[in-house]
Order: C-alpha cells, then structure tokens, then sequence
C-alpha cells in the first residue's frame, strides 16, 4: 500500500500562507520601531558621519570632534536613534524574506509534527518573542565598543532548540540560521550600533548566534533526560567560546583579558540555555498540547496512577498492553516511527478500560460475563464506550495530544466485530454503522503499528495453535484485512513498512510462546531427597509412593 496524503500530517496551504504574512508583519513591527539610544561618539573620536545643523556643518565625516562639536551634535539631536524610509524598507523585506523561507519550508517539506494551527501559533511565538528579546537586549548592550562581548550573553540557541524539542529537528535547523540573521539584524539596524560597528563584528554576531544554536540542536535533539538539557548547553557554551575566539585572532590588537570576557558571555548563554530548556519545553509542551521526550520518557515508567489503576482494576488489559508495546516497539523501530512513542502509546491505548474493566474478557478469569445480559447492540455499545472513557481520563490527567491518539485512532472506525457478527445472525439486514468504533483511522505510522500490534497479540493468543506456521499466518491475515479495510489508508504506512512490522511481528511472537522441553519425572534419589524444594518436579506416582513411606 503506498502512503497517500493524509490531511493532519500536512499543514493546508492555506494555513501556511496566513502564517507567513502573519509571521512578516510580527517581525516587521518588531525589526521597524525606533527602540530608546543614540549612537555612541565622545570627545575625540572621528565623525562616522557629516552632522550638520540648519544648513551649518558641525563636524564633517572624518574630522575628530571636540567637546564643543559633541554638544552641539547633541543638542541638536543628531546622535538619537531615528529610522528613514531605507530603514523601514530594509526591515520589511527582511521580515518577508524570513517568513517566506519559513512558509515555504512548512509547505515543502510538510513536517509530520507541525500540525494544527495551534503548533504554529507556538512556532511563531518562538520566533517573534526571541527576536523582540535580542532586538531589546542589543539596544541595552550595543555598541561594544569597550569589547565586553556582553551581547552574547543572550540565550539566543534556546529557540531553535526548543523547536528540536517540541516540533521538528529539520525546521529548527532553519530557524537556527534564521534567527541568528535576524537577531544580528535587529542589533545592527539600530543606527547607534551600525554606525560603530565593522563587517566583521556583524559577520561575528551571526556565525556564533548560528553555529551554537546548531550545536544545542544536535545535542538535544533525542534528550529523554533532564542532564541532556546540561550537555547541550555546554555545547553552546563551548561552540559560543570558540566561534568569538577565531574570530578574535583575525583582531590585529588582541588583548588576552578578552578570553576571560569571551568565557564568561559564553557561560551565561550556556546557563541561561540550560534554564529556559529546562522549563520553556514544559511550559510550552503543557500549553500547545506537545509531548517531549522527556515527558514520554516519564509515562514509559509506569508509574503514571492510570497505568497503576489499570494494572490494579484491569489486570488482564494491563498485561495486553504491555504485550502490545513489545509488540510495536521493535515494528516502529524498524521502520523509522517514534519506538518510544509508540510504547507509550500502548500502555495507555486502551486505559478506558479501567472504568468498566468486567466487560472486557482478558479481566473476567473465567468468571460471569455481563454481556450475557445483554443484547449485541448494547454490548457493542458497551465495548467502544472505552474509547470515549480513555480520552476522558487522559484529559484529566492532561496526557500529551499524541499519546491521546492512540485511544480512538488504535480502533479507526473498525467495526465491533463479535457482536456485529451476533446480531446478523438474528437479523441479516442490521445496520453495520452502529456496531462500528468512533474513528478516526490512524493518522501517523505510530498509531497504526499499534493498531497491527493489538489485532495480531489478541489473534494469536485466542489461537489455540500457536507454531510458527499458524503465528505466520495470522499475522499476515491481519494486515492484509486491515489494509482490505482500509483502516491504514490515512496513515504514512508504505507496501514495505507492512512487509517490515509482519516480519516483527513474528519474530516477537516466536520469542513469545516458543516450546519449552517437558521435564522428565525426578528420580527416587530426587524424591528422597526433595525437601519441598522440588515438589513440583514430582511425578504423583513418585509423590504417592513418598507419602506412604
């Protein structure tokens, strides 16, 4: 089966479009507005500029101005911060510019967890907020020109890194250089700043802004732990260093002090970093409904009360869930899908259970079944109703979007088989359309190999032949129904990926129920000397004969 389009995976491009201009005209209002400052020039410094007032030149470009010239220059407000129509035409197209290379990446390469409206307000409101913060930030910090290296303190490699965290790592790689160029731009459009600075301070600000926001990118891009957030900002720390540090030695006067200030602007970034991970992926993460993999990595323990109550109330669906994430793990793993998602996808794909755990047969060890009482229409309805309690639950216990979809995508809109089954017996023209689940089908690759997973553990383990040959052709029957179904037909599932999780499958389930060799009756020497250590090895032959003596 080849994959087709499914509309939740990829943005509409409509959504896109009115994210761009939206994104430009934030970034515009951000980039364009006169920010408090003027620009740096004392006494004995050289006029960057001709200031002249009414028409009578105070100090020409070049010349070296006096105490007298700064006044008047100062006086007549010549040094204070003011934008002319290039300014704001620059700033324009830059913020166009920076959102059309984020539309079009968006609509291009249509990252499969940037969906919904919502992760793109989170996505714009990463980027605007840090660009706003450096462009006040730098307003406070430029020009340099004791050489402090204080505008790199500013944690700029938090963005993109948190975007590795919660969205996508490709998109957080353009925003990494995307950010780098517009933060450096805000800096160097403030007319202070620019006329202070030279072509390679600018070229400086963007290589360190950018290469150490690629480094925390890299090294948090798979962080299942909190000392992961540490190590990638010692990366940014570090790449910081030694980005200033090259371009330090291309300085024809280098003072040594400038090494401390360079360390000690890095490690602020380095820490700040660390902080704003640390509590902007869960803040960011709870707000717009995104698991991180440190929150995944937490459910996965089992000490979450749901999984507890579950295994307490539901015993026989705990252990089928853990079966299934057995199952599904090495599947997703094999064939690129989230493993870790999908496990813990699993353990809670049928926590509704827990409400009414009776109605369900892996919790009644053989005691009565209240579906006895009932007829198959109530049964079926009984049955899906927990799909509808899973999700009531999970949102109680504000579990993450994705895990939540596994609850109603893991059963699509399959029907309730057995008692559909059952009432056509009495009735051939009943309508199918009550007997079936909620919907929707899955809609990514993890929610459908839990889908595959939980079909084939119940169909195998209801076998009351389970060699390797019935295990086959199970597993098989299983996908090739769900595909005749089209349950998968909405899912990023390909011909080959099916052919890559039945053969998973398999060979989970061969480890699973493979033979084990009889034991042979103890001998009389064993019996004698048993001790109630080997009891169960006894034949009851030897046990009777044990007994009489």
């Amino acid at each position: 089966m080849i994959s087709r389009a499914r509309p939740t995976t990829g943005l509409p491009p409509a959504h896109i479009f009115f994210f761009t201009v939206a994104m430009a005209v934030a970034l515009a209002i951000v980039l364009i507005p006169v920010l408090p400052g003027e620009a740096s020039l004392e006494s004995g410094d050289i006029a960057f500029k001709t200031f002249s007032d009414g028409g009578e030149v105070i100090a020409e470009e070049g010349q070296r101005v006096t105490d007298q010239d700064i006044e008047r220059i100062r006086g007549a407000g010549l040094l204070e911060n003011h934008f002319g129509f290039a300014d704001v035409l620059a700033a324009g197209i830059i913020s166009i510019l920076s959102a059309s290379m984020f539309g079009l990446y968006l609509y291009l390469f249509r990252p499969p967890d940037v969906i919904g409206i919502r992760r793109l307000v989170m996505l714009g409101v990463i980027i605007v907020l840090w660009v706003a913060a450096a462009r006040v930030f730098f307003s406070l910090t430029l020009p340099d020109s004791d050489g402090l290296y204080l505008g790199y303190m500013l944690p700029v490699a938090a963005a993109p890194m948190l975007v590795a965290t919660l969205l996508d790592g490709g998109l957080a790689v353009l925003l990494a250089g995307m950010i780098a160029l517009l933060a450096a731009f805000g800096a160097y459009h403030l007319p202070d700043a620019r006329s202070s600075a030279g072509s390679i301070e600018s070229l400086q600000m963007v290589s360190a802004l950018a290469l150490s926001g690629l480094a925390g990118i890299f090294a948090v891009r798979n962080a299942d732990r909190v000392n992961n957030y540490a190590t990638a900002g010692l990366s940014v720390g570090a790449v910081t260093f030694l980005a200033l540090f090259s371009f330090w030695l291309l300085l024809p006067n280098r003072d040594g002090v400038d090494i401390l200030l360079m360390l000690i602007a890095s490690s602020v970034s380095a820490i700040g970093t660390v902080i704003i991970m640390m509590g902007g992926s869960y803040v960011l993460g709870a707000a717009f409904g995104v698991a991180t993999r440190i929150q995944l990595m937490e459910l996965a323990q089992m000490t979450h009360p749901l999984l507890r109550e579950l295994q307490e109330k539901a015993p026989g669906t705990f252990h089928h869930s853990v079966m299934v994430g057995n199952l599904a793990e090495r599947a997703a793993d094999l064939t690129g899908a989230d493993a870790l998602l999908v496990r813990v996808g699993a353990y809670f794909h049928d926590i509704g259970k827990v409400a009414k755990p009776a109605y369900y047969i892996e919790n009644q060890m053989g005691g009565e079944n209240p579906h006895d009482r009932l007829d198959p229409d109530s049964s079926a309805k009984m049955v899906s109703e927990h799909v509808r309690a899973g999700l009531r639950l999970t949102g109680r216990y504000r579990l993450p979007v994705r895990v939540r979809a596994f609850i109603p995508e893991h059963h699509g809109t399959r029907l309730v088989t057995y008692f559909y089954r059952k009432a056509a017996l009495a009735d051939p023209a009943i309508d199918a359309e009550r007997f079936r689940y909620p919907g929707p089908k899955p809609q990514s690759k993890e929610t459908a190999i839990i889908m595959l997973a939980d079909s084939v553990e119940a169909v195998v383990r209801a076998s009351k032949d389970r060699s390797h040959e019935k295990i086959d052709e199970l597993v098989e029957g299983v996908i090739d129904e769900r595909v005749q179904e089209g349950q998968l037909d909405e899912s990023d599932l390909t011909l080959s990926d099916l052919k890559t999780i039945g053969e998973s499958f398999k060979s989970t389930l061969r480890g699973i129920y493979h033979p084990r060799i009889e034991y042979p009756a103890p001998s009389r020497a064993e019996t004698q000397n048993r001790g109630g250590g080997v009891a169960y090895l006894q034949s009851p032959t030897d046990a009777t004969e044990a007994t009489r003596r």
